[in-house]
């Protein structure tokens, strides 16, 4: 973050750094941004920049697709992430979350990140991956040990030398082998199963879509197309829980607010926790959004510049990496008001949408992450459960961010007190 300072300091809204024989031009600002998320894929390519994600998704699956084939892939993945499917996730979600925090006890402390990274690899496993992922503990605990050596598979080294055979990349490749083989025995199983038996989730949804030209995916591309879902909603989720936790507990007049809103919501529909009564959470979505400016997961967003680029007075050529730093430009004065400072009622006054592109902490346009509901409505329904279960202290001072990681969470150990409430909050 220093480095994209110092350069919009110097050079404003339009400047490069050389990164291992990498030019990466970054753009900063609402009119830069426009022309960052409005590029059509022969000016900008997506596909392109995000080269060194192949290995964890597999051959032919989003980026390693043509153009055309991974934009029918994120519309099969859209199919499954619609109202609809995000109401039947709910009392998933909920269930997921009231069995996790029982083994918390009364009163204790525990690393925030930790437990929620946790916690979200369980909600969006069975929301997106299936029962036979969740359900039987042998295969949830290979799959965890997989899962993680996929991710340790991507870091700083990765970005620029995705195939070095270093030992996180030889592991990587072998998880994501052996996670084809497991999601293919369960893609069997289910084809083989009668009618009556046909599950309602993402990998049905997958295992019946169909291309333009009536192609299906074959068993690898919709396991790469789960991994890519995984990856790009549980990081996000359990960081921006973590966030949201500690901002909340460092600003006990948002938390009041929060607490009060969830008096008034039971006051309507009881103890249900549903669709419908997570609409109502309004102020508790404006903090998790609020949460995402201030520590948006990703550090930065990336397309391939294909054709010369004009911008201004700048001619950015065709080759460069052209980039936008969401944790950046989410916090200069041109966007917001008071940027550094936790605001979550600026979300009231609408500075979100004062200028174009002011908010993206889920990208935007075409390109727009399509799991932005479904993360809101799982963070959402984490925090519903533990702002009606529990009181919460800080254990130290506020979390820094930890810069080391390609996703960016709290630096660990980031700890909290919590005391199961003696009265409810109704």
């Amino acid at each position: 973050m220093k480095v994209l300072k110092e350069g919009y300091d110097k050079f404003k809204d339009c400047f490069t750094l050389h990164v291992v024989g990498t030019n990466m031009t970054f753009m900063v600002g609402s009119e830069a941004h426009e022309v960052f998320f409005k590029a059509t894929d022969e000016e900008l390519s997506t596909r392109e920049a995000y080269q060194f994600m192949v290995p964890v998704f597999g051959k032919g699956v989003v980026y390693d697709s043509p153009t055309s084939v991974m934009y029918e892939q994120l519309k099969m993945i859209k199919s499954g992430l619609v109202a609809s499917q995000l109401k039947k996730n709910v009392p998933t979600i909920e269930s997921e979350a009231r069995l996790f925090f029982q083994a918390w006890g009364d009163s204790g402390e525990v690393d925030l990140l930790d437990h929620m990274n946790r916690l979200t690899v369980l909600t969006a496993s069975r929301c997106l991956l299936g029962p036979e992922i969740r359900d039987n503990p042998q295969v949830a605990k290979e799959f965890a040990r997989l899962y993680h050596d996929l991710e340790c598979g991507i870091n700083s080294l990765s970005f620029f030398f995705p195939y070095l055979p270093i030992p996180s990349h030889r592991k990587r490749d072998i998880a994501r082998v052996e996670v084809g083989k497991l999601f293919s025995r369960i893609i069997k199983e289910r084809r083989n199963a009668p009618p009556e038996q046909r599950k309602d989730d993402m990998l049905q949804i997958l295992m019946e879509a169909n291309y333009k030209n009536g192609e299906t995916l074959d068993d690898d591309k919709i396991t790469g197309l789960l991994v890519g879902l995984l990856f790009a909603g549980q990081h996000t989720s359990g960081i921006t829980s973590s966030w949201t936790g500690f901002f909340l507990h460092q600003y006990p007049q948002f938390l009041q607010e929060c607490v009060d809103e969830q008096r008034e919501i039971m006051k309507e529909f009881g103890q249900e926790i549903s669709f419908d009564s997570l609409k109502k959470s309004t102020r508790l979505e404006s903090c998790v959004r609020e949460a995402l400016r201030m520590f948006p997961p990703l550090i930065i967003l990336m397309r391939k510049v294909k054709t010369d680029l004009h911008y201004k007075n700048y001619t950015i050529p065709a080759g460069d990496l052209l980039c936008i730093s969401p944790g950046f430009t989410m916090r200069t004065p041109e966007l917001y008001s008071n940027p550094n400072t936790y605001d979550p009622h600026r979300f009231d006054k609408g500075e979100d949408h004062r200028l174009p592109y002011a908010y993206i902490a889920f990208g935007g346009g075409r390109h727009g992450c399509p799991g932005e509901n479904f993360a809101i409505l799982q963070i959402k329904t984490i925090w519903t459960v533990l702002l009606r279960t529990y009181e919460f202290q800080m254990v130290g001072p506020f979390p820094p961010a930890d810069y080391t990681n390609m996703v960016v969470g709290p630096k660990q150990p980031c700890m909290l007190k919590y005391r199961k409430r003696t009265t409810p909050i109704c």
